[in-house]
């Protein structure tokens, strides 16, 4: 069976659905994560995922509103706890409470890695070389971007001038499809060692593309974002 990985939708249900339609009801489904937040219905990208039994990584989107629903749960049941987050904007607290306690169980059941078969993997965010994919450590999966010249993990996107980018270190041998950092409207494809690092976060809620990837066959299928809903410089912040 072929398998078509979906970068992040970032709630962007009508070119996910464009997209769904193109690539039919034969393959079977995976997506690098990040649901929420930033486009249009994040909880409707949620529900419509949920629908299709497809497969999903958590993506650190998922995970905020995931943390946010235990330390608010924290809260409820004791007066004194604060929530050390920072506040939700007014738009995604309401998509929180419209997702509900099933959509929050959902999200919170997500792994932070998947085993395709054949030497792929998906993650969300990257992972920190000379490592298997089975033993990385959640937090490079799921948010991995930069690593520094010793190849230890850098935050968010403010590297350092010797920083590189984790794919480009990655020597195998395990090839891996991975969203959250957006290269541009295409795919960005990094080969070392027979191993292969497809990026396929392309930027749709910034007015970029959505993309699917299918690692067997090396195929791309993308449709255009109708408008862009979020500013890039976003993905930078968060």
């Amino acid at each position: 069976m072929e398998t078509f990985v979906i970068g992040d939708v970032h709630g962007c249900l009508e070119e996910l659905d464009e997209l769904l339609a193109l690539i039919g009801t034969g393959p079977r489904l995976v997506f690098a994560g990040d649901l929420m937040d930033r486009g249009p219905d994040p909880v409707g990208v949620v529900r419509r995922v949920r629908e299709l039994g497809a497969l999903c990584v958590m993506g650190n989107h998922d995970e905020k509103h995931v943390r946010w629903a235990r330390h608010e749960a924290k809260r409820r049941a004791d007066p004194g706890y604060r929530n050390p987050m920072q506040p939700l904007p007014e738009q995604r607290l309401a998509e929180h409470a419209a997702l509900g306690d099933d959509g929050v169980a959902f999200l919170a059941g997500l792994p932070s890695r998947l085993d395709l078969g054949d030497s792929w993997w998906v993650v969300h965010g990257g992972a920190i070389p000379g490592r298997p994919v089975a033993e990385q450590k959640a937090a490079a999966l799921l948010r991995c971007r930069y690593l520094d010249a010793n190849d230890k993990m850098l935050s968010k996107a403010d590297p350092t001038p010797d920083a590189r980018h984790w794919a480009v270190r990655w020597a195998g041998p395990e090839s891996i499809v991975y969203g959250h950092h957006v290269h541009g409207h295409e795919p960005r494809f990094d080969r070392a060692n027979g191993a292969t690092c497809a990026g396929i976060d392309t930027g749709c809620c910034f007015g970029g593309r959505l993309t699917a990837f299918a690692p067997r066959s090396g195929e791309v299928i993308q449709v255009p974002a109708r408008r862009a809903y979020a500013e890039l410089r976003e993905a930078i912040e968060e």
